[in-house]
C-alpha cells in the first residue's frame, strides 16, 4: 500500500519578518488523526559550492552563525534572490564571499535541509577551475574569512568534526563523489 500524504486543512503565517517566516498547519493524517498545531519554517532556498581550484584546493569560510552561536567552517552558500536561478546564486555568492570565481560549473543535486521542520532547499554545486579574481564583497551582517585548503585536509576537518555544517558535508561528498575521489563501486 503506498505512503499518503497528509492533507493541509488550514495553514496559517504565524511569523513572517525578514529574519523569519514560521506556518501553523492544522493537518489531517490518512487514518484520521488531525494535528492542529504542526509548524515549520518557510526558508528560502539557498545554493552551497564546493570550488576546487586548478591545484586542488577548495575555499572555505568561517563566519559567525546565530543560529549556533559559535564561529563556523563551511562552503561557500548564500540565499537565492528570487527569480534568481540557483546557478546563478551560487556564482554570486562565490565570488561575493570569497573573491573566486570557477570557469566550469556542474549542478551537484538539490537537498532538503530539514524535512521535518523547514521547506528549505539547499543548491550544491561544483565550481572547478576556481580562481581569485576579486576582493570579498560583504553584506553588513558578514564578516568572513577565507581558507582555502587541500581536499585532505577539508576531509580530516570534516571526520574531526570542525566541519559540522550539514550540507557542507553532503556538498562535499557529492563533489568528491563526482570527480572520483570516492567510489561506489565497493
Amino acid at each position: 500500500m503506498p505512503i499518503e500524504k497528509w492533507r493541509t486543512n488550514r495553514s496559517e503565517l504565524v511569523l513572517d519578518n525578514r529574519w523569519a517566516k514560521v506556518r501553523k498547519d492544522v493537518c489531517e493524517l490518512p487514518g484520521g488523526q488531525v494535528i492542529d498545531d504542526y509548524y515549520y519554517w518557510e526558508g528560502s532556498d539557498f545554493a552551497q559550492i564546493f570550488a576546487l581550484t586548478e591545484d586542488n584546493r577548495v575555499p572555505l569560510v568561517r563566519q559567525y552563525k546565530h543560529g549556533v552561536r559559535e564561529v563556523t567552517l563551511e562552503l561557500p552558500a548564500g540565499l537565492l534572490s528570487p527569480p534568481e536561478a540557483p546557478i546563478d546564486c551560487a556564482r554570486r555568492e562565490l565570488l561575493e564571499e570569497t573573491g573566486y570565481a570557477a570557469t566550469d560549473w556542474q549542478a551537484l543535486g538539490t537537498l532538503n535541509v530539514s524535512s521535518a521542520k523547514a521547506s528549505t532547499k539547499a543548491h550544491l554545486f561544483l565550481a572547478l577551475g576556481a580562481s581569485l579574481v576579486a576582493k570579498q564583497r560583504l553584506d553588513a551582517t558578514e564578516d568572513i574569512e577565507i581558507m582555502v585548503l587541500s581536499i585532505r585536509d577539508v576531509l580530516e576537518l570534516l571526520a574531526n568534526g570542525e566541519i559540522r555544517d550539514t550540507s557542507s558535508l553532503a556538498t562535499t561528498l557529492l563533489a568528491l563523489q563526482h570527480l572520483g575521489y570516492l567510489s561506489l563501486n565497493r
